[in-house]
């Protein structure tokens, strides 16, 4: 148990350190959380930003979709083998080129990012198109990957997943089978004005950008006149999947994903103590985390719009970090991966059992 003179100096380390990243212009706002499998050992905020704020939570939405899919294949609906042929058969099957660049993909793989599919595609260039068509035609246009290739389209592809096997939107999903089961609080998809909810950016000027490099054109991207708040920064979620998806579109309190992690850090169960780790064939990725010198001891995950969680059993400790980077009317925002290196490590020497 740490000591209340530990305690205060880690609080001082954090309150400390994001200051000091927020005044150098990495982010407006944040809300950090330290924490160890039993309590809550800092909370710092700044800028706008309160303990019940609510921050687009980014990529962070895929460890929410891992976690449900985990539960699912601890309670048999699927295995880690299970393949979107078996799961899709009417959706996949009239369609060739899907069917053959999806025959050796595995929910594992989905998981661990080495399914050979595309990082990314803007789904919303051909907005009112058919999901499986979209993807057909996304992997028709693109090479397979080879190893470890992080894609936003594993996760659209899990997000299926657990539609179809619980037979409800995924919004419903995560509430009735993960929010309220693990008591986790304030994660939501497409969240009530009442809340306060943190801005993430001004319109989609990086994935302006990723389009044109690609030749792909669209023209219902939203004004970098206005700030977004509530709907996903994530183009794929709010153009085209209505601000619902499995691999974006959640907003959260930091709490909520403190609780998440603690979920992790108190399981004995097999599979998901197995996620946590490096899976074979798959270097520095484990069932929907990921690992490595920024995960001391454990292991974690990113959000574009500048989140991240870490924390290591094996230490019992971790830390939440919510921000808004890219909310700064210029366009070099900087990435917190600095910020986040230093918090984990900050933690881990004063917060981290021997």
């Amino acid at each position: 148990m740490i000591s209340e003179d530990k305690r205060l100096r880690l609080l001082q380390a954090v309150t400390d350190l994001t200051e000091r990243y927020r005044a150098a212009g990495y982010f407006p706002s944040a809300c950090v959380r330290v924490f160890d499998r039993e309590k809550t050992l800092a909370v710092v905020c700044a800028g706008e930003a309160r303990e019940d704020s609510l921050f687009d939570a980014a990529s962070l939405t895929k460890i929410a979709t891992a976690t449900q899919i985990l539960l699912l294949i601890r309670d048999g609906k699927l295995t880690l083998d299970t393949t979107p042929a078996e799961l899709f058969p009417e959706e996949i099957r009239n369609r060739r080129i899907l069917a053959e660049r999806l025959a050796a993909v595995t929910v594992r793989r989905l998981l661990t990012h080495t399914s050979g599919i595309v990082p990314w595609y803007p789904f919303y260039s051909r907005r009112g198109e058919d999901f499986w068509d979209v993807t057909a035609y996304a992997l028709e246009h693109t090479a397979p990957t080879e190893g470890v290739a992080y894609s936003d389209l594993n996760f659209m592809l899990l997000g299926k997943t657990i539609e179809k096997l619980r037979g409800k939107p995924l919004d419903r999903c995560l509430r009735e089978d993960l929010a309220e089961p693990l008591g986790l609080g304030n994660i939501m998809y497409r969240p009530p004005a009442t809340y306060h909810i943190i801005p993430s950016s001004y319109g989609n000027p990086v994935e302006e950008r990723m389009c044109q490099e690609r030749n792909i054109s669209f023209d219902g991207f939203r004004s970098r006149e206005e700030p977004v708040i509530g709907k996903a920064n994530d183009g794929n979620c709010h153009y085209y999947f209505g601000e619902v998806s499995g691999h974006a579109g959640i907003f959260t309190d930091a709490e909520a994903y403190e609780r998440l992690c603690r979920f992790y850090m108190n399981t004995e169960d097999p599979l998901l103590i197995a996620a946590q780790r490096e899976q074979p064939g798959a270097p520095t990725r484990g069932l929907g985390f990921q690992s490595g010198v920024s995960y001391p001891h454990g292991c974690g995950h990113t959000g574009f719009t500048g989140t991240g969680i870490w924390f290591s059993r094996e230490k019992n400790v971790g830390a939440v970090s919510m921000t808004n980077r890219l909310f700064y009317r210029h366009e070099n925002q900087q990435a917190t991966a600095d910020f986040r290196r230093t918090l984990h490590e900050v933690a881990y020497v004063l917060a981290g059992e021997e």
